[in-house]
């Protein structure tokens, strides 16, 4: 073989190498494209829009172990009268568009002196939720704070509303559901806790809406809450 064609036979052999390296294990996936176009977004959940009836409030209620720690059930989870889903003050009935309700309340360590309190008021629309919730959260702008990752629709913490000390009050607004947490005794420093109440609460009624299990707990929405 001439010289000529000894170097042209080589030539052609090194870009058939390149060749099949370039086509080998390091190229792409075809199937990671496809793979990457079957993944849908989790679906956002859905404001609270069904008519949930007195059981599924109660259980979107947080019970023992289904809160923060150290706190439990004080009493029995119970069904609202309507006049305390009224935002006016010294109110005797229920509000317009007002369905039904449920609340429960919680002490720390064992003791009274430190409780929280929370109140689900279903409406038979989002407008007569929304009047109620702007009642409920008062006319003290400068006492309120928004929270660094809001829920539902509205939602609002009251730093000691009112006269009170030491006090937050947290208020939800989600669909046609309002949800109030009243925490006292040494929490107006940190109303992570109040603010995580609220998020479990919300999520446990949209579980039940979907025709789930309510699961959520506190401690789970506040240590994401923290991430």
């Amino acid at each position: 073989m001439s010289r000529v064609r000894l170097t042209l036979a080589t030539a052609l052999a090194g870009i058939a190498a390149l060749t099949a390296c370039s086509s080998g294990g390091a190229g792409p996936d075809p199937t990671d494209s496809a793979r990457k176009t079957d993944e849908k977004p989790a679906p956002a959940p859905r404001p609270i829009t069904e008519e949930l009836s007195q059981a599924h409030l109660a259980q979107a209620l947080l019970g023992d172990g289904e809160t923060l720690p150290g706190w439990t059930l004080h009493g029995d989870k119970s069904a609202t009268d309507g006049e305390y889903c009224n935002g006016a003050d010294d109110a005797d009935s229920a509000p317009k568009g007002w369905v039904r309700g449920s609340d429960s309340s919680y002490e720390y360590d064992g003791s009274t002196v430190n409780m929280t309190h929370v109140m689900i008021c279903l409406f038979d629309s989002p407008e007569a939720a929304h009047r109620e919730y702007t009642a409920w959260k008062g006319t003290e702008p400068s006492k309120e704070q928004r929270p660094r990752t809001p829920l539902g629709d509205e939602n609002t913490l009251v730093v000691n509303p009112g006269l009170s000390e030491d006090a937050v009050y947290g208020y939800l607004r989600s669909g046609k559901v309002n949800i109030r947490v009243r925490t006292e005794g040494g929490t107006a420093g940190d109303p992570s806790g109040t603010q995580a109440v609220l998020a479990a609460t919300l999520k446990r009624l949209q579980q039940l809406q979907d025709g789930g299990p309510a699961t959520v707990t506190a401690q789970e929405e506040q240590a994401a809450a923290r991430q």
